[in-house]
């Protein structure tokens, strides 16, 4: 291998190093009355082997191909899914075209699913980005992606990635109910750094609490996330995308961060000193960064796990307004 090419693998395998440093699974859940049944024990208190900081990411083997890809939505179940996932090779982050088909691999035997074409969602810094993709799931269990992407020279790499699909998601599914979880404001501390590790701090994302603003009449934006401790493969800005939104759509709608560290000050770097916000675990997220997009009457009408670009969020705010 030249010395080029075992840059950029190097580089590719510390993307997915970082990755297993922990994002947990994702579940955009399926529409209908089942998706109600996702509030179940939210107030439950989690163990530490649950915790969503704790938990790492799904990663696919690596193929013949160079190819492995990172699955940024482990929080799958029965239903419509935005699935999304990293694809890295030898030579970096995959963003040209790429191809998958689903099929359930349970114990009663393959079943095929569909074939979808997966748009890349660049984000705002760098390289990085998603492939995203509306995927449905008939029956939970074991389901597999082969993935299809399209080279340089024009042959076709492959790759594979297995996850489970639940019944029910672990957080709250389009169609249900937001919980009125309390959040703290800038009411409630002497400074911003006790409720956000953001560096750029934006007071308009902590001026009403998150109960407060799903009964106050407007859709709601509300974005689960610790910026200061975003190190794996699938999270990024998205604070910063939230206060784009609230500066393009200001009174029109709320916009609300809640950190996922409730002594963020406290932390100093060390981790093992975070307590988990009691709004993210009411919530019940399984993963390290959220956006949550609920109409005016309180319910979900979408949701975002990993990064979600401005683009992918304000199209759904849109429908709300």
């Amino acid at each position: 291998m030249s010395p080029a090419r075992l840059r950029l693998a190097s580089f590719a395998a510390a993307i997915l190093l970082s990755a297993c440093g922990g994002a947990p699974p994702e579940t955009p859940g399926g529409g209908g009355a089942a998706q109600v049944e996702t509030q179940a024990a939210v107030a439950a208190p989690m163990d530490e082997a649950a915790r969503p900081d704790r938990r790492p990411l799904i990663t696919g083997p690596r193929s013949d191909d160079g190819l492995q890809a990172i699955l940024g939505t482990g929080d799958l179940a029965v239903g419509v899914n935005r699935v999304g996932f990293v694809l890295t090779s030898l030579d970096g982050i995959v963003t040209g075209p790429v191809t998958v088909t689903s099929s359930y691999a349970g114990p009663e035997g393959e079943a095929a699913g569909q074939t979808a074409e997966m748009v890349f969602q660049p984000w705002p810094y760098g390289i990085r980005g998603l492939h995203t993709s509306n995927l449905t799931f008939d029956r939970p269990g074991r389901w597999k992606l082969d993935i299809s992407a399209a080279a340089q020279d024009g042959s076709a790499g492959r790759a594979e990635l297995s996850f489970d699909i639940a019944k029910v998601t672990a957080a709250p599914a389009n169609g249900a109910a937001a919980p009125l979880s309390r959040s703290k404001t800038i009411d409630d501390v002497a400074s911003l750094d006790e409720i956000t590790t953001a560096s750029l701090q934006d007071p308009d994302l902590y001026r009403v609490s998150l109960d407060d603003a799903l009964r106050n009449g407007l859709p709601t934006v509300v974005v689960f996330a610790s910026p200061a401790f975003c190190a794996n493969a699938v999270c990024g800005p998205q604070v910063e995308v939230l206060a784009q939104l609230k500066d393009k759509y200001s009174g029109r709608a709320n916009f609300v961060h809640v950190d996922f560290y409730d002594n963020p000050a406290e932390i100093q770097g060390d981790l093992d000193k975070g307590v988990l916000s009691p709004t993210v675990i009411e919530w019940g997220l399984p993963s390290i960064e959220w956006t949550f997009v609920v109409d005016r009457e309180g319910i979900v009408a979408a949701r975002f796990e990993a990064f979600a670009t401005l683009d992918e969020v304000e199209a759904a705010l849109l429908d709300m307004l």
